[in-house]
């Protein structure tokens, strides 16, 4: 495991894309409804108690007119940005539209701002929302320097069942492309009679988010300056790094790929060899931080993984190593080096899930077996979260921030530079006590670009973690038939399945389905880690009976809101597999 050279090559926060490993053990401990074991532990450094504010801001730039939900209290943000915070029930969901309906955006814990990115989450929701609200901004500036955005009151006053609230609801934050994902946003242009090619482009909202005044970039007090004491160095607790690849482009970003961390459709035994997602173990003791065993940064895509699954299908023993003499990776079976050739035909398509997903899958032989140090001095130099680790600095105010770091990445001896451009918008919940950050990076020379989440919690000791329980009522939302179809149910998730109009369906059969993190995690059936619902899986739809193939990839996206991580807005994507059109969108918030 070369994790300083992750690190190094992350410069903030980790890039890693790998195995998921729950390292849970509910032997003689106690467990909170969050899957938290309890444990005999020592020495462990105490949290800081942060008073949860009452009041925050929504900034792009300050956002007016935004329509915002929090315990009781609904209401449109102020001139300000502002909008309340329930002390009881410190969490809040933003709506573009009102308390009749319209877009809804996402749901945050109370804190003194809240952004793009924690509100939809990923990095091209975010900026296409930025987009979006530049471009129906009441105010006549230069979208690039707009210092505050101001919801049309077409929109803030629109009545129950008014055309304008049915449109915003059609439209998906993940597809601004050309067909029926713009389609659906020009409608809204069209109905604010706003001509649909003054859509502020990808690269404009980018800018705002770097050079407005008072955007994401120029707001540098955003939240509490009180130390973070267990999360300083010899703080003595563990700290878990899950992640997750989302998209990636070849061309410099004009076509994006989702990345594909689990396929079904390869048969039960090969899918659970390779299932999982990237995780990492961190103690944090007074000399080092230390990586743990367990952890595992390890990703194979294309061929390589082609031909691990074609040795492991026909009885051999698969690795994957890479070679210290030119730095490749190569796959042996039964300690035979395996090429292109020897690749079984059934496993062909993984070096190229077709035109609109590419396959990153973990490495089963990258988990590390052993400790592994790095001084505190040395962790300085990698910014970030890291760095205020290092120095004992870590505050919510240090940990959040929006920055963009030009970098050149080339080694000594190299006879070309390697500029990359990484774009991170960090960000620490106090009410959560996780570290988000989402992150861009852009590879000059090659065009290659890949956007992925990372998530950074501290637990009390290695052999425990936390998850999202599911258990509660949830809100469950279905849009489909390119918007024309919009169902809302309510689901009750108890501790073996979930009930649906009176049937219940058990977790075993929805994890057979593109719901497939139910089971996995040994806290219990209902319990899904951060980075589970955040990932892209492939799965067949077919029905018993049936003769014909359904393939379908989802897309999962969520952010953990609330104490208990449970009251986030998660959002699933269906798309077809050959097209890779949407087919219906499906979001659920725990009521």
């Amino acid at each position: 495991m070369k994790l300083k050279t992750t690190l190094l090559a992350a410069s903030v926060a980790l890039a890693l894309v790998g195995c998921g490993s729950d390292s849970d053990n509910n032997n003689n401990s106690s467990s909170d409804n969050n899957g938290n074991n309890g444990g005999s532990t020592s020495q462990l450094a105490e949290k800081a108690v942060i008073a949860v504010p009452t009041e925050g801001k929504f900034i792009d730039a300050k956002v007016i007119g935004l329509f915002y939900k929090t315990g009781d209290v609904t209401d449109f943000t102020t001139n300000e940005g502002a909008f309340d915070i329930d002390q009881e029930n410190p969490n809040v969901t933003f709506i573009l539209g009102n308390e009749f309906g319209g877009l809804v955006l996402g749901s945050s814990s109370g804190r003194h701002v809240v952004t793009p990115y924690e509100a939809v989450g990923t990095q091209d929701r975010a900026v296409n929302l930025a987009r979006l609200l530049l471009t129906i901004n009441e105010n006549d500036v230069d979208p690039v320097d707009a210092a505050e955005i101001a919801i049309p009151s077409q929109i803030t006053g629109a009545l129950e069942g008014s055309e304008i609230l049915s449109l915003l609801a059609k439209v998906q934050l993940d597809d601004f492309e050309p067909g029926v994902g713009l389609n659906a946003v020009n409608a809204v242009f069209t109905a604010l009679s706003i001509p649909v090619e003054k859509l502020v482009s990808a690269e404009d909202a980018l800018k705002h988010f770097e050079t407005a005044p008072g955007s994401l970039a120029k707001t540098t007090d955003r939240g509490s300056d009180v130390a973070l004491t267990h999360w300083a160095k010899g703080s003595n607790w563990t700290f878990v790094e899950r992640s997750s690849k989302q998209r990636v482009s070849y061309d410099h970003g004009r076509d994006f790929d989702l990345v594909l961390q689990m396929d079904r459709t390869l048969g039960e035994e090969l899918y659970t060899k390779v299932t999982g997602l990237s995780v990492m173990y961190f103690k944090s003791t007074k000399e080092a931080l230390v990586g743990l065993p367990g952890s595992n940064d390890g990703s194979v895509s294309g061929d390589k993984m082609a031909m691990y699954l074609t040795c492991e299908d026909q009885g051999g023993e698969a690795d994957i190593s890479r070679n210290n003499t030119d730095g490749f990776t190569v796959v042996t079976c039964d300690d035979e080096a395996m090429f292109i050739e020897d690749i079984d035909p059934k496993f062909a398509a993984l070096q190229s899930a077709g035109g609109n997903f590419v396959y990153s899958f973990v490495n089963p032989s990258s988990t590390s077996e052993s400790e592994e140090k790095f001084l505190w001095n040395e962790m300085t130099e990698f910014g970030g979260v890291y760095e205020c680790m290092a120095k004992s600095s870590c505050t919510e105010q240090a940990m959040t921030k929006y920055e963009v770091v030009r970098r050149n990445d080339a080694d000594e001896g190299d006879s070309q530079e390697q500029w990359q451009t990484e774009t991170m918008s960090g960000s620490y919940d106090p009410i959560t006590d996780v570290y988000t950050q989402v992150r861009r990076k852009y590879e000059e020379n090659s065009g290659y670009i890949s956007e992925e989440i990372n998530f950074i919690y501290p637990v009390e000791k290695m052999g425990i973690d936390r998850y999202v329980d599911f258990v509660g009522t949830w809100k469950v939302t279905n849009t489909a038939n390119h918007g024309s179809s919009v169902v809302t149910e309510t689901w009750e998730f108890t501790e073996t399945g979930v009930i649906i109009d009176g049937k219940e369906t058990s977790y075993q059969e929805l994890a057979m389905m593109d719901y497939w993190w139910f089971g996995t995690n040994k806290a219990g059936l209902s319990k899904a880690a951060l980075d589970q619902l955040n990932s892209t899986i492939r799965w067949n739809d077919r029905m018993d009976g049936e003769s014909e193939d359904k393939f379908k990839v989802n897309r999962f996206s969520y952010i953990p809101a609330g104490k208990n991580w449970d009251r986030g807005v998660l959002t699933s994507y269906t798309l077809d597999q050959e097209t890779g059109n949407k087919l219906s969108t499906v979001t659920m918030q725990k009521i």
